[in-house]
C-alpha cells in the first residue's frame, strides 16, 4: 500500500485517539480544578510527574528497542517473538523494582515539595500502577512494530484516561475528596492492561509462556539502555517546570500553572499521532539505506503536522484568557504562561519528528546528548527565571529550551542524513495562518464581550474555518489530493478514473 495512505490513515486514527485522550485528561484537570481546588490539582501534577519519570526508568528504552528490532527481524517471526518476550519480562522486572523504591522513599519525596501526607499517599497509590502501565506500553509498542497502531492508542489514549476521569467523579461523590485523588489512577492502569493483553497474542503470536521463559536479550538491552537515558531526560525536561515550581513555590502555584501546561500539551498529540506510525517505517527504510524516501516522508509529515496544529495554536495564543476561564477565574493568571507554552509546543510538534528520525536511524547516543544538554539548560533557566517571574519564568524557560533543541536537531539531521523538514509546500499553511491571525485579532474585542462558552465556541469555529478556507483557496498538494481520492473512491468514479 502507498506509504502516504498508510501514514495518513494510521495517523488519522492515532490523532483521533490522542485527541480523545488529551480531552479526557483535560476534563480530568478541569474537574479537579473546579471541584477539588488548585491545591489538589497541584498535588496531582507533582505526583503524576514523579510517576511519569519513574515509568521511564522502568521501561528502560525497551519500547524503542521493540519498534526497531521487530522491523530489523521482519523476516524471522521466531526472533521477533523472542525480542518481545525478553522486552516484556525485563520491563516487568524493572517496573516492580521501581515501584518498590517509590514506596520506600515516598515520604522523602513528599518532603521535597510540601511534606504533605496526602501527597505521600498519592505517590504510593500511583506507584502500584507502574507495572501495569509499563507492560501495557510494551505490549502497545510490540503491536505497533507490526504497523498496527489502534490497540495501543485505544488502551493508552481512550481507556486509561476515560477510566481515570469517570472513576474520579465516581469516587468523589461516593468516597470523598481524598479517595478521588488516590485510587482512580491505579484502577485505570489495570483496566487498560486487561484490555490490550489479548491483542498481543493475536497480532504477534506471543503468549504468556513466551514472556516468562524468555531470556535477557543483550543486543536489545544494549540498544535500549541509551534510549532510557534519552527518554528519562526528555520526560524530566517535560515535567521539570512542574517539579521546580513545586520545589521553589507551592502546590497552589503548581495548580495554577498546570492547566496552562496541559492545555498547550493538547497540541503535542498531533506529533505523537504521526510519529507513532512513521517510526517503524523510517526504521525499515533506514535498514534498506533509503535515505531519500526517509527525507520525503520527513518533509511530508512535517507539513501535515503544521497544517493540523495551526488552528489550535492561533486560538490558544490569541485567546488564552478564554481557554483558561474554563477552569475558573483564579486560573486566568496563567494566560501569559499559556501563550509561551503554546509557542513551545508549536516548536516541539513542528520539528519533533527529527527526534524520531534520529532514534530510528541508529543515532541513540546523539539523541542522549541532545536530551542531556536540553535538561541541563532547562534546570539553569528555571533556577534563574522562576524566582523572578514565577509561572511565566517556567514557561519562558521551556520555550527557550525547545527553540534551541529544535534548531540543533534540524542541523544534525541535515548534516548526518542530508535531509531537511523544510520545503516550499510549508509556505501555504504559514501564509494561511498569518492571514487567519490578522482576522482573529480584528474580531478579538467582539469575542471577549460574549459569554464564556459562546466565545469559546465561536472562536474555535472561526480559527478553524478561516484557516481551512484559506488553505483550500491556496490549493492542496499532490499527496493530499491522492489521499482524498483514495479515501473517497466515489470522486474517482465521478471523474472517470
Amino acid at each position: 500500500m502507498n506509504r502516504n495512505v498508510v501514514i495518513a490513515g494510521q495517523a488519522g486514527f492515532s490523532f483521533g485517539g490522542f485527541l480523545f485522550g488529551q480531552m479526557a485528561r483535560f476534563g480530568y484537570n478541569l474537574f479537579v480544578a473546579r471541584v477539588l481546588g488548585a491545591d489538589a490539582l497541584g498535588m496531582y501534577a507533582i505526583a503524576f510527574a514523579v510517576i511519569q519519570i519513574a515509568e521511564v526508568l522502568a521501561v528502560a528504552g525497551l519500547d524503542s528497542g521493540i519498534l526497531r528490532f521487530i522491523n530489523v527481524y521482519s523476516d524471522d517471526p521466531g526472533r521477533q517473538k523472542k525480542i518481545i518476550g525478553s522486552a516484556v519480562k525485563t520491563g516487568l522486572f524493572f517496573s516492580c523494582s521501581v515501584a518498590l523504591l517509590l514506596l520506600l522513599f515516598s515520604g522523602k519525596i513528599s518532603m521535597v515539595f510540601n511534606n504533605s501526607r496526602l501527597l505521600q499517599l498519592m505517590i504510593c497509590c500511583y506507584a502500584a500502577a507502574i507495572p501495569f502501565n509499563v507492560v501495557t506500553l510494551l505490549f502497545g509498542h510490540a503491536i505497533q512494530g507490526f504497523q498496527k497502531l489502534p490497540p495501543k492508542i485505544i488502551a493508552t489514549q481512550v481507556i486509561a484516561p476515560l477510566l481515570l476521569l469517570l472513576l474520579t467523579i465516581l469516587f468523589r461523590y461516593t468516597a470523598g475528596h481524598d479517595a478521588a485523588l488516590l485510587f482512580p489512577f491505579v484502577f485505570a492502569a489495570i483496566g487498560s492492561f486487561f484490555w490490550i493483553y489479548p491483542y498481543l497474542s493475536k497480532i504477534s503470536g506471543v503468549v504468556a509462556t513466551d514472556i516468562f521463559r524468555a531470556r535477557t536479550d543483550r543486543v536489545l538491552l544494549a540498544y535500549a539502555l541509551p534510549f532510557m537515558g534519552v527518554s528519562l531526560l526528555s520526560m524530566m525536561t517535560h515535567w521539570l517546570d512542574i517539579i521546580m515550581l513545586g520545589m521553589l513555590t507551592d502546590v497552589a502555584t503548581v495548580g495554577i500553572y498546570h492547566p496552562a501546561a496541559r492545555t498547550a500539551g493538547l497540541i503535542r498529540s498531533v506529533l505523537l499521532a504521526f510519529s507513532g506510525i512513521a517510526a517503524p517505517m523510517i526504521a525499515e527504510l533506514h535498514a534498506g539505506s533509503q535515505n531519500e524516501e526517509i527525507g520525503r516522508i520527513y518533509r511530508m509529515v512535517t507539513r501535515w503536522i503544521v497544517v493540523v496544529i495551526m488552528p489550535p495554536v492561533l486560538f490558544f495564543m490569541l485567546f488564552p484568557e478564554l481557554v483558561l476561564g474554563l477552569f475558573g477565574v483564579r486560573f486566568a493568571a496563567g494566560s501569559t504562561a499559556l501563550m509561551l507554552l503554546t509557542a513551545s509546543s508549536f516548536l516541539l510538534v513542528c520539528f519533533g519528528l527529527s527526534s524520531t528520525v534520529l532514534a530510528m536511524t541508529g543515532y541513540s547516543r546523539l539523541s542522549f546528548l541532545n536530551a542531556l544538554a536540553a535538561f541541563a539548560l532547562q534546570v539553569a533557566l528555571n533556577f534563574a527565571l522562576i524566582p523572578r517571574m514565577g509561572i511565566n519564568g517556567a514557561a519562558l524557560a521551556t520555550l527557550l529550551v525547545f527553540l534551541i533543541l529544535s534548531a540543533l536537531r534540524i542541523f544534525q539531521i541535515h548534516h548526518l542524513l542530508k535531509i531537511s523538514p523544510f520545503g516550499k509546500e510549508l509556505l501555504k499553511p504559514f501564509a494561511s495562518a498569518v492571514f487567519t491571525a490578522v482576522l482573529l485579532v480584528a474580531v478579538r474585542p467582539w469575542l471577549l464581550s460574549l459569554p464564556l462558552f459562546t466565545a469559546l465556541s465561536v472562536g474555535a469555529v472561526l480559527s478553524t474555518g478561516i484557516y481551512m478556507a484559506l488553505l483550500l483557496f491556496l490549493k492542496l498538494e499532490q499527496e493530499e489530493r491522492e489521499i482524498i481520492l483514495k479515501a473517497l473512491p466515489f470522486i474517482n468514479r465521478k471523474h472517470g478514473r
